[in-house]
């Protein structure tokens, strides 16, 4: 009768085996993307699962615990087992040691596992076992993460958090968007160029000092609005000396109420002045920041290479913007 609760017994271990061995595959291989959609709507077990994930080392050490703790006690109860059927403790636990093996190998891992991986709906199920697993083994994972972690340090590789998804995983999935036909080409393109914005510099967009409508800042408001209406542009860079000599910037809103004969000096604003290695998305918070629509280029030494508006940072994502007075 005893060995008959034992086989039972063994069983059930290689049960949980199994289940422990699909859960930690289907945990490990979960798309976090899918999580944090279902989180966001409010499904529970997807709540569970995103705060597992934020300390995944620690459940999966928990997991491995667990699954370590029953194939060991299936491991010795069928050692003991087999011993007292054959009398012989070297004969049973090398019997039951190759039983075992296989027995798990193919039951407890290999068939398990491959249940497991990519399973995201077997994994939304034992979110909560996962959690109580975790609670309950905490301090053991806890530590086993703690010396596991010291170990990579050791080796020289620490660990890194996972990006949820990263810039080429989105350009790929784009690209395979575009072939299926559920995203089109310009939708494609507008994406990348967001991904390009941040690496870009101001020197690869500006236009060049030479190419600049500016107005010297002992010109009058007159001048101002008849250049307003020959080039339709609303602001213009000011000079003082020469044209590398851009001391400001004005507005034709600023010459509304003023005498025509008044040296737009008086209405003079402050311009926003980068460098030509400064990236276009800082050039982008800066001006949001300062509430100013261009900014001059200017080197080192001080000379002006060139203007950046903020049309041409839009340009650089949506491409190129023509209003009435672009077209001839």
């Amino acid at each position: 009768m005893m060995w008959i609760i034992a086989i039972i017994v063994i069983c059930i271990l290689i049960i949980l085996s199994a289940f422990f061995a699909a859960a930690e595959m289907a945990f490990v291989s979960i798309d976090r993307i899918k999580v944090r959609q279902e989180s966001t709507n409010g499904a529970k077990n997807a709540v569970l699962l995103e705060k597992l994930l934020e300390r995944a080392d620690e459940v999966v050490s928990a997991i491995v615990v667990c699954n370590n703790l029953v194939n060991i006690g299936a491991s010795i109860l069928a050692g003991a087992l087999v011993t007292s059927w054959l009398g012989n403790v070297g004969a049973g636990v090398g019997i039951s040691t190759a039983v075992m093996t296989l027995l798990i190998v193919i039951f407890g891992e290999t068939t398990p596992k491959s249940f497991g991986l990519n399973n995201e709906q077997f994994a939304f199920k034992v979110a909560g076992t996962l959690f109580i697993i975790w609670k309950v083994f905490s301090p053991v994972a806890k530590s086993f993460a703690v010396i596991s972690n010291g170990i990579l340090r050791l080796l020289g590789k620490e660990r890194r958090k996972k990006a949820i998804v990263t810039e080429e995983e989105i350009k790929t999935m784009l690209d395979l968007g575009v072939e299926d036909g559920t995203i089109e080409q310009d939708e494609k393109e507008l994406v990348e160029e967001i991904f390009d914005f941040d690496e870009t510099k101001a020197m690869e967009i500006y236009v060049p000092i030479e190419e600049v409508v500016s107005l010297h800042e002992d010109d009058t408001v007159e001048k101002l609005v008849k250049k307003a209406v020959e080039t339709g542009y609303s602001r213009f860079p000011v000079y003082r000396e020469n044209r590398d000599d851009i001391v400001g910037m004005v507005h034709i809103k600023d010459a509304l109420l003023k005498d025509k004969d008044t040296p737009i000096k008086e209405i003079m604003r402050n311009i926003l002045k980068i460098t030509p290695k400064m990236k276009i998305d800082d050039v982008l918070r800066e001006m949001q920041k300062r509430k100013v629509h261009m900014a001059v280029i200017q080197s080192k030494d001080g000379k002006t290479r060139g203007l950046v508006t903020l049309e041409d940072l839009i340009e650089e994502i949506f491409g190129e913007i023509r209003d009435e007075h672009d077209i001839k």
